[in-house]
């Protein structure tokens, strides 16, 4: 009987001590999760199999296929579970040059996500903490990432891994998703930014009812914009707009989450990402 005793007390404490490992990591993951070269997998700790036959899919925008040396690119993930059956969602992600070493720099305006410098490896990683419920089948995940000034002609790649979570106390019935996107670092010239020979100021942001913005350059030039969501779908447009000129657009009806404004020129463009809050 002693021994029955202490098998099923032993068994009752490695299952809670599972139940709290796997806790934590949707709170605080583990670096090097991404899949990408040298880095392991989210199933190295989720069991894969899928038993409840969730489903889910990513949407990653922001992270251009030309890179301009020094610029900050805003990356949003939406991630998607349309049959409803998973409860909360957590990614990392990694940003790497073609000898898989760390490159540019990631950085978040909040709480959640966050980066994490790994001391080993030197990669530094955006990650969830802590995980977070889907609201109406999609989770948002935004962060930033500067491209070094220098490298010309460098391949970068980013590694993103997400898990589509049951919210069951094990790991034993979660969605592992995966993807990675490459670019080019590009020599190119100044003009092509439109920010180059004109000053472009967006207030206030975050935006409630509206934001204005005011454009300050030649009289004599003309730009077109446009608002877009994190998917790309158009949501506002205007055209013929004096590069010199105030205008104040209406965000009332839009949905709380992350848009992008986009500014385009007769030969320059710029982007500049738009937070309505509410």
């Amino acid at each position: 009987m002693k021994v029955k005793k202490f098998t099923f007390i032993y068994f009752f404490f490695s299952i809670l001590a599972a139940g709290t490992i796997f806790s934590s990591f949707s709170s605080n993951p583990p670096n090097g999760r991404t899949g990408a070269p040298g880095d392991g997998l989210c199933t190295d700790c989720h069991a894969p199999g899928n038993p409840l036959g969730l489903d889910g899919e990513f949407t990653l925008t922001g992270f251009p296929t030309e890179i301009n040396p020094g610029e900050t690119y805003s990356i949003s993930v939406v991630v998607r579970n349309n049959n409803g059956l998973a409860q909360r969602n957590g990614f990392q992600a990694v940003v790497l040059n073609g000898a898989n070493n760390n490159i540019g720099d990631l950085t978040t305006s909040g709480g959640n996500p966050t980066t994490e410098t790994d001391p080993g490896s030197g990669r530094e990683y955006v990650e969830h903490r802590p995980a977070i419920d889907f609201a109406n089948g999609e989770v948002n995940w935004t962060f930033d990432w500067t491209a070094p000034e220098d490298n010309v002609g460098a391949e970068v790649t980013l590694y993103i891994a997400s898990i589509v979570g049951s919210g069951s106390s094990g790991n034993g019935e979660d969605l592992f998703i995966q993807d990675n996107f490459t670019a080019t670092i590009q020599e190119v010239s100044s003009t092509n930014n439109l920010e180059a020979f004109a000053t472009i100021d967006v207030y206030p942001n975050p935006a409630n009812q509206f934001f204005t913005l005011k454009l300050d350059g030649p009289v004599n030039e003309k730009v077109s914009i446009r608002l877009m969501t994190v998917t790309g779908q158009l949501v506002y447009a205007q055209t013929d707009l004096s590069l010199n000129s105030t205008t104040e657009i209406s965000v009332a009806d839009l949905s709380r989450g992350i848009y992008f404004l986009q500014i385009n020129g007769a030969t320059a463009t710029t982007t500049r990402r738009i937070v309505v809050a509410k």
